[in-house]
Parts: C-alpha cells; sequence; structure tokens
C-alpha cells in the first residue's frame, strides 16, 4: 500500500496483539498466527504488534521483527500491521524502525523515550521524532502512554509534529479526556487520534477521535467492531448499548489487573493468551474468577 493509502485505512479499531510465550518462555509463534486468523476479515483495521499489551518491553529486537513478519503473513492486504518500534534512542529506534518496514509493518508506533524522562523537554521530543520521521518512508502513530513512560507529551508538541508529512496520528491511552479534547482541537482533521482508554473512548470519538487501540480487542474483537460500527453509522443507541458492555472489560479487567490480565480473558474466548513473560507474574486465581465473571456479565445474551 502506498501512504496514501495505509492513512486512509488509519481509523476504526485494532487490536494490541498479546505475545504468547511456550513453557519455556520463548515466542509462541503457532499461538501468536492463531490468534491473528481470527482477527483477520472481521472488520478490524488490522492489529498492532509489539505494544504494551503485547509485552514490547521484554521482546527483543529479533522477536518484535520476527512476530512482524508472521502478521504480515496473516493479515488481509488491506489489513494493517502497526509495529511497535519505539525505543529509548532515536538510533535504535530508526534501526528497528528500518527494519520493520523491510518485514512488511505499514505502520510505525513510535514509544516516547522514558528513562531521562524529566530530560525529554519540548526541544528534546521533537528532535527524536522530527529525526526518526526523517528516517523512514511509512506512516508514523506516536505512541503517548505517561503511566508507563512517565511523559506527557505538551499539546503544541503533537501539534507541531503533526505537520510533518509522515507522522499520521497518534495513540493516547493516558485515560486524560480533556487532554485528548484539546489535541483534537488544535491538530489538523487528517490527523489519526487512536484512544487507548476504553472509559473515555465513545466520547473521544465524538471529540474526532479515529478509532481505538485497545485491550479488550484481544479478547472480544466482534463486540469491539460492532460497537464502532454502530457509531461509524450514527446507530447512536446501539453503540452507547453496546459501549456499557466494554467498558467493565476494561475497568474490571485491565485497569484492575493489568496487561497479564487481557492473557487471562483470553483464555476464557479461546484465544492463545497463556502466562506473561517475568518479571511480570500470571493473575492468581482469584482474578481470573472475577475476570470470567465480567466476562460472562459482559458478553450476556450477546449476539455477533
Amino acid at each position: 500500500m502506498s501512504p496514501k493509502q495505509i492513512h486512509d485505512r488509519l481509523r476504526a479499531i485494532m487490536p494490541p496483539a498479546v505475545t504468547p510465550f511456550n513453557k519455556r518462555g520463548d515466542v509462541d509463534e503457532r499461538a501468536f498466527r492463531a490468534n491473528l486468523q481470527r482477527y483477520t476479515g472481521i472488520g478490524l483495521a488490522g492489529v498492532v504488534v509489539a505494544g504494551t499489551t503485547g509485552e514490547a518491553p521484554f521482546l527483543n529486537p529479533e522477536e518484535r521483527l520476527r512476530l512482524i513478519e508472521i502478521a504480515r503473513s496473516v493479515m488481509k492486504s488491506e489489513e494493517l500491521v502497526v509495529a511497535g518500534t519505539g525505543l529509548e534512542s532515536t538510533r535504535a529506534t530508526i534501526d528497528l524502525s528500518r527494519q520493520a518496514i523491510a518485514r512488511g509493518a505499514d505502520v510505525l508506533l513510535l514509544l516516547t523515550p522514558g528513562y531521562y524522562r524529566n530530560k525529554m523537554d519540548a526541544p528534546a521530543l521533537l528532535g527524536h521524532f522530527r529525526t526518526v520521521a526523517d528516517a523512514v518512508k511509512r506512516p508514523v502513530l506516536l505512541y503517548s502512554i505517561p503511566q508507563c513512560t512517565g511523559t506527557k507529551m505538551p499539546v503544541e508538541v503533537i501539534t507541531a509534529l503533526a505537520r510533518h508529512k509522515n507522522i499520521a496520528g497518534l495513540k493516547e491511552s493516558s485515560g486524560d479526556l480533556e487532554y485528548v479534547r484539546t489535541i483534537l482541537g488544535a491538530v489538523p482533521r487528517n490527523f489519526r487520534v487512536f484512544c487507548g482508554n476504553v472509559p473515555i473512548l465513545l466520547e473521544a470519538l465524538r471529540a474526532g477521535g479515529a478509532g481505538g487501540i485497545m485491550g479488550q480487542a484481544c479478547f472480544a474483537p466482534k463486540l469491539c467492531v460492532a460497537f464502532y460500527e454502530a457509531w461509524r453509522q450514527g446507530q447512536q443507541e446501539r453503540a452507547e448499548e453496546l459501549f456499557a458492555r466494554l467498558v467493565p472489560l476494561a475497568t474490571e479487567i485491565n485497569v484492575r489487573y493489568g496487561a497479564p490480565a487481557v492473557k487471562a480473558a483470553m483464555d476464557l474466548a479461546g484465544f492463545r493468551g497463556g502466562d506473561p513473560r517475568s518479571p511480570l507474574l500470571p493473575v492468581p486465581a482469584a482474578a481470573r474468577r472475577s475476570i470470567a465473571r465480567t466476562f460472562k456479565t459482559s458478553l450476556a445474551g450477546l449476539s455477533l
């Protein structure tokens, strides 16, 4: 796809795919492929590989690249493969991003550097992202998740970066609705803002957001697609009904128990989740029972 075709497809819902591991702790490629096969062709815009839910900090570069390669081989040609390639240094980010493109990535998801967070001021962030965007030939999504990186990008930085020809949008996961609204009011209309926080997703869409990239799409992808399509088609009552089912899947699973809970929910839904990679721990038995109750209640009587 050309950059314009990719940009046109940057909307709707995408799951941040989990990375399954086998008993030895290695990436389970067969399980990863099986999950993606259930995502393709159901109305998702694509899939995100090596994001936060995919335990990207625990993957080495070759593991990330192999996952990208598998994803491109499974997803349909019109479905995007978004690859998390943001590392701490600008040079390493460029190197990984170029290799990701060679393996089939359509879009690069660039995490805000966070180790030297007290030095990540506006000039540092502008220089980092512009240098990476200048060096690659694929659209870039900025990735704001300050609860993990400790770095919250100033709106004026995002607005300035939005003018770069290769920077197509932003995934914003802070959960700060007013921050998201302010960004949407300041950037061009064609700058794609994805919400990574389900409780504010509906209001973010109403404010002009492009879609959602959230863990619930990993284990309830058809519910997420149905919600988005209802909203897109102006079926407000139906969208609100489905959104009410989505919110507990976020607050009672992801928010309460973290990324390992997405894997537990996937196991319950018949996907291949499994245990997280150390030092993350699997959710305990009591949490699994709570997740199962939430899952059952949210999806009760729903036919998709």
